[in-house]
């Protein structure tokens, strides 16, 4: 059963301060000590302020108040640690954040009673070779995006899977998510939908300049290696990133080779009891939308 519970929220969601402090009070009655990441320090007078690798180190679980992006900063918290994470959200329900605020308390109750369950999701690692020196290593738990600027050219970029070569396409920039991620960027891109719970690489191009280009699942032990010829914008310089979780951004230059292959680290999640992967899929995509759905 933890003990020590770190909160980490989106300072800009309704009310949030009055929420933290509600869920605060709420622990420290049932015993527990509370870290709250001192990002919300304008907002809430309950817990022990601290940074957010604090949070993510001294904790033994996290509560993600907010989003899906939420708790995305809350993995990159955590780290490879394997704390679990409960996401909360403050809305409208999210792929990643599968408990409302209103299931909240019965949840926490579960936690503290040792009877929630967790699932371990696979992460993705990037390295950045440039000159055949690595300039940058990174890790995703959602998806790691090549992405052209927005007045640059499109990109070229030579495909190769476990070192054999695949193509070489033109495109706007390429997708590489996990099945975590797949509900993600990915999906408006056209890529599959892919149970969170697999082990596999999916790899979606963004407006591919071919329809002959489609969206590939690879095995998860499978390595992905992209090389670049960058987009110019209209200035004549370089704008391609690399983008990991919509959170961390690196600058790309013609040439460069970045490989994607399974991260060691994993990030645990608390499952919510209340709704299935399948369920939260229906009330996203509206698939069982008697109005849309003619079979109910």
């Amino acid at each position: 059963m933890p003990k020590v519970f770190g909160i980490i929220a989106n300072r800009r969601k309704p009310q949030v301060g009055e929420i933290v402090d509600d869920v605060v009070n709420w622990l420290k009655g049932k015993g527990c000590d509370v870290l709250v990441w001192e990002d919300l320090a304008d907002k809430v007078k309950r817990g022990k302020l601290v940074s957010l690798g604090e949070v993510g180190s001294e904790c033994e679980l996290v509560i993600a108040l907010g989003g899906d992006g939420t708790l995305l900063r809350a993995a990159r918290a955590v780290d490879d640690r394997l704390i679990p994470i409960l996401g909360v959200n403050i809305g409208s329900l999210g792929f990643l954040t599968e408990v409302t605020i209103n299931e909240l308390y019965e949840a926490l109750e579960e936690i503290l009673a040792g009877s929630y369950r967790f699932e371990d999701r696979m992460n993705i690692d990037a390295v950045v070779e440039r000159e055949g020196e690595e300039v940058g290593g990174f890790t995703g738990l959602n998806d790691i995006v090549i992405n052209k600027g927005a007045l640059s050219r499109v990109i070229e970029m030579k495909v190769d899977i476990d070192a054999h070569y695949l193509a070489r396409y033109t495109a706007d920039g390429l997708i590489v998510s996990t099945p975590t991620g797949s509900t993600a960027y990915s999906l408006s891109a056209g890529g599959p939908i892919v149970n969170p719970s697999m082990e596999a690489i999916i790899a979606t191009p963004i407006c591919p300049h071919t329809l002959a280009i489609r969206p590939m699942i690879l095995a998860g032990e499978q390595v992905l290696t992209v090389e670049i010829r960058a987009g110019q914008s209209l200035h004549g310089e370089p704008e391609v990133t690399l983008t990991v979780d919509g959170q961390v951004g690196f600058d790309l230059a013609s040439g460069d080779r970045i490989t994607f292959r399974k991260s060691p680290r994993k990030t645990r999640l608390v499952l919510s009891g209340y709704r299935t992967f399948y369920e939260v899929l229906r009330d996203k995509l509206h698939w069982g939308d008697i109005r849309r759905n003619p079979f109910g």
